[in-house]
């Protein structure tokens, strides 16, 4: 009965036998392996999507941080060209505003030129020019070129300043830029031109600075004047040469780079890429400030992109994983269709490859913030180098700090033992203690304690100075406290008060009045603390070096260098800072010439005669004060600055 009922029961399913393989294994467990299959789809597309935004993100990141460096390239070339043309526009103006000048007498014009000429060795000649054209040189004497047709000089007998685009010289057959400067009739700026005073100044500094601007193999920079024609560039055959042949880019028959020639005559900024010489090219392009010529630097695109290497190699590994992880998910897909059996295992499975993808998720954001450091880390780079120069003032309080930390320690242990030797003998003392030890920790122990709290004040002091100091960019008037300014200088100079191989230590007499804030310029009032302080140190070291003094040995031993800064609000609502020094005396002679410009004492190489220039007009111009020298034979030398708490706002060039 039994088998019969067994037999029946199983003829039902014969035809089974027909069904497929592949439908007979969906039969199995349809709901688990969709449920798998949906898994898997989902994980594909969260880590497809993860990897795809976090490989933007971190590509644009890396791109960026290129450009911002590529542009300090540029930066950096510019400003150095425009602090060069800036110091030698300075020095032709102000010779062309001498009285000197003005008598337009070439025997007496020639020798101011000629120091000019040998000061600064980028001047290959300089000119006087008459109203009609006729000139002088420093090369020829009377020249035989009449210069009135030229833009340059039509603009200077216009009353204007200005710096030529580079041209050939006539007289040097090298190129040039010419530096034009009018000579009034007086000092006021409004009064007639008499003429003219023109400097030719070699452009071998722009080539040398371009040349040296590059970043990664075959960039290259080059430069363009206000027509679009070319400057320097590494091809020199399409420079400007003696036989005066050029290049205009705004004409070149290549599109991109007569536009991109445009957009530098335009004086635009810009980083973009483009293609140039049948190639594409990365290009940052910035003006000058001096003069209307903008520099561009040239990188490959294939350089700048190499940078990414490790970026497409972080993707490729990203890419391996996830095939992993749709092998181990076919693999698991395998086992759940061979046997219903194996469902706890699968789930067991299942649970690690979870895991595994949040672990995968974790390491993305690994990735993301490794990448943020790196990014930072460039920056921290530039922020290193200016923090350098603070460590060496601040090593010094700090080491004295931790040296004393150890004889802290000690004492502390020795206070200590002495307690638990009082407790063990019953507050007896051993015969074999030293009271007077006691006594000594009693009383070191605070001192050592107030040391370290000095130091901790000195670095505080060091580092709120240096941020006083630091005023020296601001363009702005502000209400300051002007003591704070002076201390701040003072650190500054502090090697310098404190150096004994060259003179005893200079003592500092700091008489501070009762002043109220002070509306100024911070800035370049710190610069004019700095220049007098500067000066009084180095009439100090001259007088302890035999310089402008007839003191023997044995009368500087005795004598105590010194500097007296004492201030003072005046009745008439100034501020008076009085800055003196027990140097040797300033000439009667000397003193009315002190204030003029390139006026120096000091040997060649030593100083250019421009710090009390620059300080008298801060405090005249700027700040419509006074700036007063007194000094006489055996009296201290001082110098007075006097400036109205509320002066009006003036800009002056510096």
């Amino acid at each position: 009965m039994t088998k019969t009922q067994v037999v029946k029961k199983f003829r039902p399913r014969e035809p089974k036998v027909t069904v497929p393989k592949w439908l007979k294994k969906l039969r199995i467990d349809t709901s688990g392996r969709f449920r798998s299959v949906l898994l898997l789809v989902t994980i594909v597309v969260f880590i497809s999507t993860v990897s795809s935004s976090s490989y933007a993100i971190l590509r644009n990141l890396i791109l960026n941080q290129i450009k911002e460096s590529t542009f300090l390239q540029v930066s950096q070339a510019t400003d150095q060209i425009n602090q060069w043309l800036e110091v030698h526009s300075l020095a032709i103006e102000l010779a062309a505003n001498t009285d000197t000048a003005r008598t337009m007498n070439w025997q007496k014009v020639l020798p101011i030129l000629q120091y000019e000429q040998k000061r600064f060795n980028d001047f290959s000649l300089l000119n006087l020019v008459f109203p009609d054209g006729s000139n002088y040189t420093t090369k020829t004497g009377k020249a035989k070129t009449n210069l009135s047709n030229r833009r340059h000089f039509k603009k200077a007998m216009a009353g204007q300043f200005n710096i030529s685009d580079p041209v050939v010289g006539k007289i040097t057959k090298i190129p040039v830029i010419v530096i034009a400067s009018p000579i009034r009739q007086t000092a006021d700026p409004h009064s007639s031109v008499i003429g003219a005073l023109f400097a030719s100044l070699s452009i071998k500094r722009v080539t040398q600075v371009t040349n040296e601007v590059h970043y990664g193999k075959n960039s290259y920079a080059f430069v363009l004047d206000s027509k679009g024609e070319i400057i320097v560039h590494p091809n020199q055959s399409i420079t400007l040469t003696k036989y005066g042949s050029v290049s205009n880019l705004l004409r070149s028959p290549e599109p991109n780079l007569a536009k991109l020639a445009k957009k530098m005559v335009h004086r635009n900024q810009g980083f973009e890429l483009i293609n140039l010489d049948g190639t594409q090219k990365y290009v940052a392009y910035l003006p000058l400030k001096q003069v209307n010529w903008s520099l561009a630097l040239v990188i490959p695109r294939a350089y700048i992109e190499s940078q990414l290497d490790s970026l497409y190699i972080l993707t490729v590994i990203l890419g391996l994983l996830l095939l992993a992880i749709v092998i181990i998910f076919s693999r698991q897909t395998q086992l759940w269709a061979k046997s219903k059996g194996q469902v706890v295992l699968l789930g067991q499975q299942s649970t690690i490859l979870q895991e595994q993808a949040i672990t995968l998720e974790q390491a993305l954001q690994e990735l993301k913030k490794t990448q943020s450091q790196l990014v930072q880390q460039e920056k921290m780079s530039s922020l290193g180098q200016l923090v350098a120069g603070l460590a060496h003032e601040i090593n010094n309080p700090l080491n004295f700090i931790y040296g004393n930390i150890a004889l802290v320690d000690q004492y502390c242990q020795d206070l200590f033992n002495l307690i638990d030797t009082y407790q063990k003998q019953q507050l007896e003392i051993p015969v074999e203690l030293d009271l007077s030890e006691l006594d000594f920790l009693q009383q070191d122990f605070p001192q050592l304690l107030s040391s370290m709290k000095s130091g901790a004040d000195r670095i505080n002091q060091i580092i709120s100075s240096l941020r006083t100091f630091s005023r020296l960019d601001e363009a702005t008037i502000k209400a300051v406290d002007l003591h704070e300014n002076i201390d701040s200088t003072l650190l500054i100079l502090q090697s310098r008060l404190n150096n004994p191989n060259k003179h005893q230590i200079i003592t500092i007499i700091q008489e501070y009045g009762d002043l109220p804030p002070v509306e100024c310029y911070p800035g370049q009032i710190n610069q004019v603390f700095l220049n007098i302080l500067s000066n009084a140190i180095d009439a100090i070291e001259g007088l302890f070096a035999g310089t402008n003094s007839t003191k023997s040995t044995e009368e500087l031993r005795i004598v105590q260098p010194q500097i007296r800064v004492r201030t003072e609000l005046t009745p008439d609502q100034s501020v008076s800072i009085a800055i003196a020094n027990n140097g040797p005396s300033i000439p009667a002679e000397i003193q009315s010439n002190i204030f003029n410009p390139f006026f120096t004492t000091k040997p060649i190489g030593q100083g250019a005669g421009l710090g009390l220039s620059i300080s008298y007009q801060i405090v005249t111009e700027m700040h419509h004060g006074k700036l007063i020298v007194v000094s006489a034979p055996e009296q201290l030398t001082e110098f007075i600055i006097q400036i109205p708490l509320h002066p009006i706002s003036t800009e002056l060039k510096v």
